[in-house]
């Protein structure tokens, strides 16, 4: 009797294994049928392994028109502005012409601001945009059409242009057309902060933040396959010197890294960290809300220093309501002792 139970255990378990081993055989038929069918199925769901492959293809930076601004005249000014801005964006361009782009920030200190702009598909527009560059000669005009996908292109053609000639310019002030600043503070603040060589001082976006994969400014799986966002500045603006600012170009160019499209990860985040050039946090100093601004300018509390040194208008109080808010923050630096600094150490020889 014992015989007969345990064949029967044996028989039990040998169809067992072979029912296993059927559906195991099965399995890998009809997944190798699937593989061959859509061989992008697995590849669309890595984490670790992007989409993209690294390339030694050189960056394409696009060419500069006929109405590009020249270089800097010698002596070099001591702070190279340059700010991002749209075809349209006409009235944002004026108000900073007539604010911050152009104020002198101490004794013996001298900005310099150009307006780096794609070209637009309307052709007045461009027509406009045109007569603009050539009446003021302070423009970047890319043979290239502006759109957000080629924010990095024309991130890198102004850094391109300002390290070809403004080469020694001790501060580069990176913007974009919505951005208010007030250069005396951040100069005082920068200096008294030691800014180095290989720093760039900003708003720090952590490590950690996820790409938005719905919207305006959506980044498909394929332009950035990983869940994270590393650590890099805020696009509104930052402050850097010639030596990191050429290092994150000469590093972006290299072809050792990803290209996105997206220039403040891109720049600020990859090709920063790949050159070694650090990041500086002022999250402090930059506004909140446009509302605190305004409530600083209107309600009696615009009698002390401004609080902050950069800020982002939305076009409903920017550039209308620019030449009051910048009024009124220049009233209130009058009370700063007159701003000075060696610039010698920071300028290209």
């Amino acid at each position: 009797m014992k015989k007969i139970g345990r064949l029967r255990i044996k028989k039990v378990l040998l169809v067992i294994f072979f029912l296993l081993t059927t559906a195991v055989l099965f399995s890998k038929i009809i997944l190798k049928d699937i593989v061959q069918d859509d061989p992008e199925i697995f590849t669309l769901h890595f984490t670790q392994e992007p989409v993209f492959q690294l390339s030694n293809t050189p960056v394409i930076i696009p060419p500069y028109s006929q109405w590009t601004a020249k270089p800097c005249k010698e002596p070099q000014p001591n702070i190279l502005a340059i700010v991002h801005s749209s075809p349209s964006h006409l009235l944002h361009r004026r108000a900073i012409r007539q604010t911050w782009g152009s104020f002198s920030p101490g004794k013996n200190m001298t900005i310099k601001t150009v307006f780096v702009v794609g070209r637009s598909k309307l052709p007045k527009i461009q027509q406009r945009l045109e007569r603009e560059a050539d009446q003021h000669g302070d423009m970047v005009v890319l043979e290239m059409v502006d759109s957000y996908t080629n924010l990095t292109a024309k991130h890198l053609a102004g850094l391109r242009w300002s390290i070809k000639n403004c080469p020694r310019v001790a501060y580069i002030i990176k913007a974009d057309d919505d951005a208010l600043i007030d250069v005396r503070r951040a100069l005082k603040i920068l200096q008294s902060a030691t800014l180095g060589r290989n720093v760039i001082a900003c708003r720090i976006v952590p490590e950690g933040t996820s790409p938005r994969r719905s919207g305006k400014w959506m980044v498909t799986r394929q332009d950035y396959p990983y869940q994270e966002y590393p650590e890099y500045c805020s696009g509104l603006a930052y402050f850097g010197t010639m030596s990191a600012l050429a290092g994150m170009y000469k590093a972006a160019t290299s072809g050792k890294m990803p290209y996105l499209w997206i220039d403040d990860v891109f720049l600020t985040g990859f090709a920063a960290t790949h050159a070694g050039v650090k990041r500086l946090d002022m999250s402090v100093w930059f506004a909140r809300t446009e509302q605190d601004i305004i409530k600083w300018m209107k309600n009696g509390i615009g009698e002390g220093h401004f609080p902050w040194i950069v800020a982002e208008m939305s076009p409903r109080h920017w550039p209308t309501d620019a030449l009051s808010i910048w009024n009124r923050i220049k009233q209130a630096n009058n009370k700063i002792p007159e701003l000075t600094t060696n610039f010698n150490s920071l300028q290209q020889q």
